[in-house]
């Protein structure tokens, strides 16, 4: 059984925001949405997100900012981050790991792509 069943998805796309929704939605998890790395911060804290998938290029405090708040911050304990970008490099994907994420997963994202992260993310809160 899961052990993840809220996730928080930071993108300032809208269209990304409504794609994770519906993917994740129907896999069955409680989906929280955030526009930026600000509202991320407020929103993971008040709904204690199980884990969260972050966009990586948003405006003022963008997602490599962003998890390494979230690394720091000892509330968040160590809850699983995948990187979401368009950015596909080896350099781009090595940055995203090495700021804090345990995953990278590059746009457009599919239903599979997404329940292969929840799987990944799972296991590591074993």
């Amino acid at each position: 059984m899961s052990k993840i069943r809220s996730v928080c998805i930071v993108d300032d796309a809208s269209g990304m925001r409504k794609l994770g929704v519906a993917l994740l939605e129907k896999l069955g998890y409680d989906v929280h949405v955030a526009e930026n790395g600000y509202t991320a911060l407020q929103v993971i804290r008040d709904q204690r997100p199980d884990a969260c998938f972050i966009d990586r290029e948003m405006p003022e405090l963008d997602g490599l900012r962003l998890i390494e708040l979230l690394r720091g911050w000892r509330e968040w304990g160590g809850k699983p981050i995948a990187m979401l970008s368009s950015a596909s490099s080896v350099f781009d994907q090595q940055t995203g790991l090495i700021s804090g994420a345990d995953l990278y997963l590059t746009k457009p994202f599919t239903r599979a792509k997404l329940q292969d992260a929840l799987l990944e993310m799972d296991e590591l809160l074993e």
